[in-house]
């Protein structure tokens, strides 16, 4: 490893650091992008059903059914929650987007909640579950900005969303607690802070979504609103606010249409707002019917956005057939040039 000597490697969960984002020439940046096929197999059979061979290819024949979530159950948290509905349900749902899958995945957190208690608190919890409009803006008060927030001083937030309620997402596992080293510290009195944040950035970008839908539905000019949010880092909140209200939508849609990629992105916001992938797949086949080159100078957001809609089309039959020359994406999608987002 000496070649690397001179190297400094930074793995973080949230925003690069100031002196990094200056070093623009020197800074390379890999993304990890969570479970691939090999890491998948092995926790269905660790974790799931063992070595039923037959249970493992019906999970796996679940999520191959369910095209739209396979971006999605790149997510390890997201992930082992299909894993674990599809081997646990007879009949498993097909999901027509990820809103209608992450509603689902609340609801269950939910239900599992009210199972604890079989007494009059179901009430309570389907009421607090209901009413989040504070957590929304927190939510999206730490995502519209230059370097993200993903964490809170916990005073400050339970003060914010009433105790009640910060006890209930505590509980369920929305919101997690974790003590960090308080700035006040010294070498000789280290001191800690009680911090919380969103369990997965996914529910921080949920939360965020349906604060967004009341911000846009109210803005008569929402590109100033939306500049500090970027669709290559947050594109689950902009395809959640497509799913939560068809009239922000639009407005979302004809946002992102404005943007480089962002044609190919709006695709699959339309896909939120219908839920029906025929809605689609005239503009999905227009893109298969010619040769699809991902190219290293694409935007990030249209690299990423072709990758899942060809992987919708090839599990909807609407792939048309290639040269032997093409190369195979990993995920099952075709393209002349491949570069992975």
């Amino acid at each position: 490893m000496e070649l690397f000597a001179a190297f400094d490697v930074s793995l973080t969960t949230r925003y690069l650091p100031e002196c990094l984002r200056k070093r623009k020439n020197k800074t390379k940046r890999a993304k990890l992008t969570g479970f691939d096929d090999k890491a998948r197999d092995e926790y269905i059979r660790k974790a799931v059903v063992g070595n039923n061979d037959e249970a493992v290819e019906k999970i796996k024949q679940r999520l191959y059914e369910n095209s739209i979530l396979a971006d999605l159950c790149q997510v390890p948290l997201v992930f082992v929650m299909f894993a674990h509905m599809a081997h646990d349900q007879r009949v498993f749902m097909k999901f027509k987007s990820v809103t209608q899958f992450f509603k689902h995945i609340l609801r269950c957190f939910y239900d599992h909640l009210k199972q604890k208690f079989k007494d009059n608190r179901s009430n309570v919890i389907y009421l607090q579950a209901m009413e989040h409009h504070e957590l929304d803006k927190i939510a999206f008060e730490g995502l519209n900005k230059i370097n993200q927030q993903l964490s809170w001083i916990k005073t400050e937030f339970r003060q914010r969303v009433g105790t009640k309620s910060y006890d209930q997402y505590i509980l369920i596992g929305i919101l997690v607690e974790e003590d960090v080293v308080s700035d006040d510290s010294t070498v000789d009195n280290v001191l800690f802070t009680t911090e919380v944040r969103f369990y997965h950035k996914l529910f921080c970008e949920w939360y965020a979504a349906h604060h967004l839908v009341t911000l846009v539905k109210n803005a008569y000019d929402i590109n100033k609103m939306l500049r500090f949010l970027d669709p290559v880092d947050l594109q689950y909140l902009f395809r959640f606010a497509c799913g939560l209200d068809p009239d922000a939508g639009k407005k979302l849609i004809n946002h992102l249409k404005r943007l480089p990629g962002g044609d190919t992105f709006a695709i699959l916001c339309i896909l939120e707002q219908t839920g029906d992938v025929n809605e689609i797949m005239d503009s999905v086949k227009e893109l298969c019917s010619r040769d699809v080159k991902i190219k290293r100078g694409d935007s990030a957001l249209l690299q990423r956005s072709t990758t899942q809609l060809l992987e919708i089309a090839s599990n909807n039959d609407c792939v048309r057939e290639h040269t032997k020359n093409n190369c195979r994406f990993p995920t099952g999608v075709f393209a002349q040039q491949t570069h992975r987002a």
